[in-house]
């Protein structure tokens, strides 16, 4: 493995959720891929095992077993002898498998040829981890991204194809899809590196969210049988009965509070079902909406990253936006996400959906990090553990805000 002249290894003090730690940690050794998931060690230090697709990096190699971190040592060992298609783990994503950076070149190769287009140099890692892999793809023409879904959101290019398909000026233009293997090339968008986002993004996204979903009501038989699955109600409900049974995370929760979580679980199916039945129609969702997954420049609006893209409730994705703005724009994107529906359906107690829709994605969203836990393997399980304890342990309060809100 790569030391430094005096024996020790690099070190970089980045943020776990930093999406440009990866790319600072590869410079800093001059390596060019990961080889293995981030590692967090037990004092909370995490771990990048990093290799060349060529030679020539900097600093000198010693044995994994000099190191004297013993548990760094286990690490780097267990790292190189999980290389190759015999030692990978299951549920370890492609992306760390040796040759995976040759194979999605190839593909970029060959669908840029129709277009005149040509690469001009190895892809680059960006943000590599249990659930997806962005890589920056040099060409002529400028650049273009390449990202690739974990076998769980295996179906996101067709998800991407389609949304494309019914919405255009609001998703990244595309430029191929390799629906096997999970992989999307897409063209930059303006605004999603921009240090501080436009002003209005929250007000501006409800807005054209809220239009978009209204117009894809009609379309729901196209987006299903494009592959978008439902998650209605019904689903919902029987996978968070069954997580409040069987999920590894219970076992997070002290006694009090897994009994305090089960006895509001009734009545939290109650209300998200009143939510579902209160008129709103089910239409496309994002699943994940929040101003982290849109880029906006003040005149283009791109909604990316559709790996929770279903058919569901709406009202879900304008609570779970208005949760990532400060209190002020989150008040305003509600008001004209609702005015919204308010038009189209006057009939509808828009205001009671919206007390009730808090609720519905606490259980939604607490299905989904259930079912991503369980499609992640052990050693990434820290990356995203403990979300589905963290939102058992809101339920009571949830219920209780809704019922509060009705008196």
């Amino acid at each position: 493995m790569l030391v430094d002249a005096t024996g020790a290894l690099p070190t970089l003090p980045a943020a776990v959720d930093d999406d440009r730690a990866l790319a600072e940690v590869l410079s800093s050794v001059g390596a060019d891929i990961p080889v293995a998931p981030t590692a967090r060690l037990a004092d909370g230090r995490l771990v990048h095992v990093v290799g060349m697709r060529g030679i020539g990096a900097p600093g000198r190699f010693v044995a994994p077993g000099s190191l004297p971190d013993p548990e760094l040592a286990r690490v780097v060992e267990r790292a190189i002898a999980e290389l190759g298609p015999a030692g990978m783990p299951e549920r370890r994503p492609d992306w760390f498998q040796p040759g995976w950076f040759d194979l999605v070149e190839a593909w970029i190769d060959v669908v840029l040829a129709p277009t005149g287009r040509r690469r001009t140099g190895p892809v680059e890692p960006f943000k590599l981890w249990s659930l997806a892999a962005v890589v920056r793809v040099p060409a002529d023409g400028g650049v273009l991204w390449c990202e690739a879904a974990c076998e769980h959101f295996r179906t996101e290019p067709r998800i991407y194809a389609e949304v494309a398909r019914l919405l255009p000026a609001l998703v990244p233009q595309v430029v191929a899809i390799e629906a096997t293997e999970g992989w999307v090339l897409m063209e930059p968008m303006t605004g999603v590196e921009a240090t501080e986002q436009a002003p209005g993004t929250a007000l501006e996204l409800a807005r054209r969210w809220a239009a978009a979903q209204l117009a894809c009501v009609a379309r729901v038989p196209e987006l299903l049988a494009a592959g978008l699955e439902r998650r209605g109600v019904d689903e919902t409900i029987d996978a968070f009965r069954r997580l409040l049974d069987e999920s590894p995370e219970l076992a997070l929760l002290s006694a009090e509070e897994l009994d305090a979580a089960r006895a509001a679980a009734d009545r939290a199916v109650l209300l998200t079902r009143e939510c579902w039945k209160a008129g709103i129609p089910e239409t496309l969702a994002h699943g994940d909406l929040h101003l982290g997954n849109v880029a906006w420049d003040g005149e283009t609006l791109r909604i990316f990253d559709w790996t929770d893209g279903c058919v569901s409730h709406p009202f879900l994705d304008a609570v779970h936006l208005a949760r990532s703005a400060d209190p002020k724009a989150a008040a305003a994107a509600i008001a004209a996400y609702a005015d919204v529906w308010r038009s189209a359906l006057p009939h509808v107690d828009v205001d009671r959906v919206l007390a009730l829709a808090p609720l519905a994605d606490l259980v939604f969203q607490t299905v989904t990090f259930e079912r991503i836990a369980a499609a992640t393997e052990p050693q990434s399980a820290w990356e995203l553990g403990g979300v589905v304890a963290r939102n058992l342990r809101l339920l009571p309060g949830a219920v209780a805000a809704v019922d509060t809100s009705a008196v």
